[in-house]
């Protein structure tokens, strides 16, 4: 494997997932509408090209060689609300990567999808067979997505691969990113700038986190473990937080960097008991992927407060307020 095309290269997975590959040595081709500067900095010998995915006519007229295509530009879960938007993107994008990878005779598609085609409140034991019981328009979208990567499989186009990331977070690299209602980053942005956590529910729900480290090296993994016939791949960590966990993380992070103290204010009562799940990761394991534990919630959370601090992305005042009490 020494060339791979990744698509929304200028996001926040996408992103990460080009520069763990160039750091491996592999040539990295970067699609994305548009570049930040400091992405192309961030991917410093990579090629970029700026095009849409869905201007099928535009992206078929870019003639590439590559092993490997890793189509990371799905819909997240806001633009999914927009159910136009959603399937635009998720199933005519997905199809029109697929059409321009048998075009271009590019062998192996890695096609991102997510967790949430099990549902949204797990509970139990899931692996890669459970049973689908998506319960929105996000999961039902990534699910389409799947099955043209599973038939352009089944019918010789090419090998795909689907991946089901559980809630991804880590490093923010690109200035690309501005989803700041995801846990944890929303938690670490609220603590800087009102000095308190706010959880709208009883914060008894859990929830799976996977790390853009880890994410990038199960990529990787599959990528130099490719199957011969079309499979999916849960990518998960190996324990899962309550909401109330991960903003006591969060406190006391915050905590070790002010010297400050915060409150965390639950506003819910539902739901009153707590959804035990474990994602099995074993499909992973079985092909070489070893999760690194070094990168958890806590080391994380740290470097996205530092992220928020050193790229101005809280109130100014707030910062001042901060920096006299350190």
């Amino acid at each position: 494997m020494e060339k791979v095309v990744v698509t929304g290269a200028n996001g926040f997975i996408g992103s990460y997932v080009s520069k763990k590959l160039l750091q491996k040595g592999l040539n990295v081709i970067a699609i994305s509408k548009s570049f930040h500067l400091n992405t192309k900095q961030l991917l410093s010998g990579a090629q970029f090209i700026e095009l849409n995915i869905l201007d099928k006519e535009q992206l078929c007229s870019h003639n590439i060689e590559a092993d490997a295509i890793i189509h990371t530009a799905t819909p997240n879960d806001i633009i999914s609300k927009d159910v136009l938007q959603g399937i635009e993107l998720s199933v005519v994008g997905t199809k029109n990567i697929l059409d321009f990878a048998t075009k271009n005779k590019i062998p192996r598609c890695i096609v991102f999808s997510t967790l949430q085609v099990y549902g949204t409140e797990l509970v139990g034991e899931i692996d890669e067979n459970s049973k689908l019981e998506y319960q929105n328009d996000y999961g039902l979208n990534h699910l389409f997505a799947e099955n043209y990567a599973e038939m352009y499989t089944r019918q010789g186009k090419l090998n795909c691969v689907s991946v089901r990331p559980s809630n991804v977070y880590g490093r923010i690299l690109t200035e690309a990113f501005n989803r700041w209602t995801l846990v944890p980053g929303c938690f670490c942005k609220e603590s800087i700038e009102t000095g308190k956590i706010t959880i709208k529910s009883s914060g008894k729900q859990m929830r799976n986190f996977v790390n853009l480290e880890n994410l990038s090296e199960a990529v990787y993994c599959i990528l130099n473990n490719f199957p011969k016939s079309y499979q999916v791949y849960n990518i998960a960590s190996s324990v899962g937080y309550t909401m109330l966990d991960v903003a006591k993380i969060t406190q006391g992070v915050f905590f070790d960097h002010f010297k400050r103290s915060i409150d965390i204010i639950v506003e819910g009562t539902e739901p009153l008991i707590t959804n035990e799940f474990h994602i099995s990761i074993d499909k992973l394991n079985n092909i070489g992927f070893v999760e690194d534990n070094k990168f958890d919630l806590k080391s994380e959370i740290k470097e996205i407060i530092e992220y928020l601090l050193n790229n101005n992305k809280i109130k100014w005042i707030q910062y001042q307020n901060l920096k006299k009490n350190v």
